[in-house]
């Protein structure tokens, strides 16, 4: 912060003017607290993303509607050091680990694309330059994103306070390879905080489960190319979270069977983290 020019001899008798003109300094008043987040409203389609182009830094409430045919998420992505999206797509196209100016900080993860199916992430943003993505394949593995698939977000300061995030019924804890479940989750709507306590960057896909069938169902239908009926349909979760990142997440769940599922490539072998054991079977009751 700048110092003042004025000399500590002109102090007090500045003081004594003002006090005998009535111009006393007051305290300015604290910024108010949010009444709540900042609803964003997101509708993604192949291949492209309708939002917002600026927000204000805060809590944020994401609302992801996916119009498809295809299935979509909403990957939010931090760029630092200035850059911006057409920095990240070009950056993108060359082979190996992202960025180091890129942060994975969430999202809503895939929902079914019927329009109306909405699923519910809250992030807390700070000011900066982000990109919206949806890296899910398309039927030949290329990344929507890839197709253009990507938006600029720009996040702007703000003199208010953060509104808190929301109170969660449950905590899952993201791990190399498993999803640990802190609490009960009931059936209901539930606020479900998602933390990333692994040393890389893990997502959490929540697929309703068709009945009989388990997380490894899934898997193989996925495997096997995604002919046939799905056993499961999505029905949100959280996108990728950078290590000692985490969000809160909203899910309608009915009572029955749920698959946790973490589908990103492993930073050792390339493989998804599926395959080596990151899923889990649910129940809700």
């Amino acid at each position: 912060m700048q110092q003042s020019s004025w000399s500590p001899r002109w102090t007090p008798l500045a003081f004594a003017l003002c006090a005998a003109a009535g111009c006393a300094k007051k305290e300015a008043p604290p910024p108010a607290m949010q009444a709540g987040p900042n609803h964003v409203m997101v509708s993604a389609s192949d291949y492209a993303f309708t939002a917002p182009d600026t927000i204000a830094a805060g809590l944020e409430m994401f609302h992801l509607t996916s119009k498809g045919p295809s299935l979509h998420h909403l990957q939010i992505v931090a760029l630092d050091s200035g850059k911006t999206v057409r920095d990240l797509m070009a950056a993108m196209k060359n082979p190996g680990p992202p960025p180091a100016w890129m942060r994975f900080v969430g999202g809503p993860n895939a929902v079914v694309p019927s329009g109306v199916d909405t699923t519910v992430a809250f992030l807390t943003l700070a000011a900066g330059n982000y990109a919206l993505l949806c890296a899910i394949p398309d039927s030949t593995g290329v990344p929507h994103f890839a197709h253009g698939m990507a938006r600029a977000l720009t996040v702007t300061a703000s003199a208010a306070i953060p509104a808190p995030e929301p109170k969660p019924d449950a905590v899952v804890h993201l791990k190399d390879y498993d999803f640990v479940v802190t609490g009960t989750i009931a059936a209901g709507r539930r606020t479900i905080r998602v933390v990333n306590d692994g040393p890389q960057v893990h997502e959490m896909v929540v697929a309703a489960m068709a009945p009989g069938k388990h997380a490894r169902d899934l898997v193989a239908w996925v495997d096997a190319g995604m002919k046939g009926a799905p056993p499961a349909k999505p029905i949100g979760g959280a996108t990728g979270l950078a290590p000692g990142g985490h969000e809160t997440v909203q899910l309608d769940l009915p009572a029955g069977d749920y698959a946790l599922l973490c589908f990103l490539p492993d930073a050792k072998d390339g493989k998804e983290h599926v395959t080596h054991g990151m899923m889990k079977d649910l129940k809700v009751s």
